[in-house]
């Protein structure tokens, strides 16, 4: 059995329905100052410009300019209206998500790094208010002043139902801060209670278990830093609610460092846990396997699986998640374990397979995450629906080996570099198709002209079975990634497996499918039929139902991966739909 959320078109029998929603929005002012790279030959006024880049335009380049005339002529500005967000990789309104970014010199694309944080990009938590406005921190480019700033800052965190759950010891146990500026550990120190924070919980309750904690930082004005808090019991770290959709924030906390001397982050419950009634859980996890069997990465013969989080030390002592070989699925690896915590609290966790990539784990940033639920009984059951391990669904990799072409017509095509294509000199390649893994270079396959003397060219690439139905490729002059900015790509997907001829692309026009839909009702050349045509692919399917008000929907799994039907017509109203399990 497999309960999850499933994905749908909308209905129809003759006609269509549409669907619209408003998009919320928040007014974003970017600011850089670029003294500092003026000053170390970094940036050049004179010849490059500005831009911010980040989750909410798919990273392209959102131009800035500087004020000739103002009280600081290097410092770049610009206010964009976010009208969507990409978190978690997913596209969700902008209101109260976490926003990715980072500065670039353009023309090329030349991003800042991150003081200490690396690859890291900067965050700013948005609005939750629709329309309102936030001014991200003025920042110096790269995080890079020729002039560091020194700022005290102190760090809070409530330990009320860590002591009430016996996870921390006021006698014995330590908690700390750790994070960009202390090495994630390396010079912590330990945070004292300030026995005059109160605070009152949502059974109102007082309590004054704050610890506090001050350490010297010496940065850049505004640089985002990561941090987590740390009780040494257990070597027990905590693992709050994701923060972004950055792929390197692995659920940590952060703040973007001041100008003035001294400043303190909010007050948080360790690990996002409240004060709150004990209880105790039996808890069953289960992840589905048939992904990473279907790709080759995982052998139920000899691989095997553990369930890893901050209830047993990520990994110490092991727990290992058994299969069922009667079931209908024997692919999903399931197992209990009971966890005693507040009502409400979030324990984290991830699956880890023997024989799987990533060193076993699961690939998505962030970590899964189990509340913890009231009885009676105690313990009380809690059940999980099964998961795919990796977040990666059966039904978006190719079932068996399918030769897919891909045609792109190179009439008018330029570069990103301004390079205008000749035909009788330059080539064509194909980047980022996951059969080559690369985006640039010589290695990418060339595409030939077909038909010859046309400026149409096509190349025939067999994916291999376990290859993603959804493929994010882009076009190349002469193996460079020139076709449009960086992360905007053609999108489209393998509709039929065995063989398949994907739409035309015209070079520098990309194209994101839908994954399906546009399911539609029309006449048939059948006689005593109704033609059933939609945007079809593998792993999606048609379902009916006589009345929209009552009854089952009933499945046609027959109809998987195809575009149209035929359908016998009848007397009675007949809905019709698709579903992506």
């Amino acid at each position: 059995m497999r309960t999850k959320t499933k994905q749908y078109a909308v209905w129809a029998v003759l006609a269509l329905s549409a669907i619209s929603l408003a998009k919320a929005n928040s007014l974003v002012t970017f600011q850089v100052d670029m003294t500092d790279a003026i000053a170390t030959a970094a940036f050049d006024p004179a010849t490059q410009t500005v831009a911010a880049r980040g989750t909410f335009d798919a990273w392209s380049p959102f131009a800035l300019t500087n004020n000739p005339t103002g009280p600081n002529t290097n410092l770049w500005t610009g206010t964009y209206n976010v009208t969507s967000n990409v978190y978690n990789g997913t596209t969700v309104s902008a209101n109260g998500t976490v926003m990715s970014y980072k500065y670039t010199i353009e023309p090329g694309g030349t991003y800042e790094s991150v003081y200490l944080g690396g690859t890291h990009n900067r965050l700013l938590a948005l609005p939750s208010t629709s329309g309102a406005s936030i001014t991200a921190p003025q920042v110096v480019f790269s995080d890079a002043p020729l002039t560091p700033i020194t700022t005290l800052v102190t760090f809070q965190v409530d330990l009320a139902q860590q002591i009430n759950t016996g996870a921390f010891d006021p006698l014995s146990s330590t908690a700390q801060a750790r994070g960009f500026f202390n090495g994630w550990g390396s010079s912590a120190i330990a945070q004292t209670n300030d026995p005059s924070i109160l605070r009152t919980n949502q059974n109102g309750l007082v309590t004054s278990n704050v610890y506090v904690g001050t350490y010297e930082i010496v940065g850049s004005p505004g640089q985002t830093m990561d941090y987590k808090y740390y009780i040494d019991t257990d070597a027990n770290w905590e693992s709050p609610a994701p923060s972004s959709g950055d792929p390197v924030d692995n659920n940590n906390r952060f703040f973007n460092l001041g100008s003035g001397p001294a400043q303190a982050v909010p007050i948080v419950f360790f690990n996002d846990s409240p004060y709150a009634p004990v209880a105790t859980n039996d808890i069953t996890f289960q992840v589905d396997m048939s992904a990473q069997v279907l790709t080759g990465n995982f052998d139920p013969s000899s691989g095997t699986v553990e369930l890893r989080g901050d209830f047993n030390g990520w990994g110490t002592p092991q727990i290992f998640c058994t299969n069922d070989p009667a079931a209908s699925n024997t692919n999903i690896y399931k197992t209990v374990v009971e966890l005693k915590d507040g009502v409400g609290a979030s324990h984290s966790y991830k699956f880890w397979s023997s024989v799987s990539a990533n060193g076993g784990w699961e690939t998505m940033a962030d970590n899964r995450a189990v509340t913890i639920i009231g009885g009676p009984p105690n313990p009380t059951p809690h059940i999980l629906a099964p998961v795919y391990f990796s977040n990666v669904d059966p039904s978006d990799l190719l079932p068996v080996d399918t030769t897919v072409t891909f045609r792109v017509s190179m009439t008018n095509a330029v570069g990103t570099d301004s390079h205008v294509f000749d035909p009788g000199a330059d080539f064509v390649y194909l980047n980022g198709v996951p059969s080559f893994g690369t985006w640039d270079g010589s290695l990418l396959p060339q595409l030939t002209n077909n038909p010859v003397g046309s400026q149409a060219y096509s190349i025939d690439v067999l994916l291999a079975k376990g290859s993603p139905v959804q493929q994010t490729y882009k076009y190349g002059i002469n193996g460079n990634d020139n076709e449009a900015p960086q992360g905007n790509n053609h999108v489209r997907y393998v509709r039929t497996t065995g063989t398949y001829v994907m739409p035309l692309d015209t070079f520098g026009a990309m194209v994101v499918e839908p994954s399906f839909g546009n399911l539609q009702a029309s006449v048939s050349t059948t006689p005593d039929h109704v033609l059933i045509s939609w945007l079809g692919r593998p792993g999606v399917f048609l379902q009916t139902k006589t009345s929209l008000p009552g009854g089952l929907w009933v499945d046609h799994p027959e109809t998987d991966g195809l575009s149209s039907t035929n359908w016998p017509s009848g007397g009675s109203s007949l809905f019709f739909r698709l579903v992506k399990p």
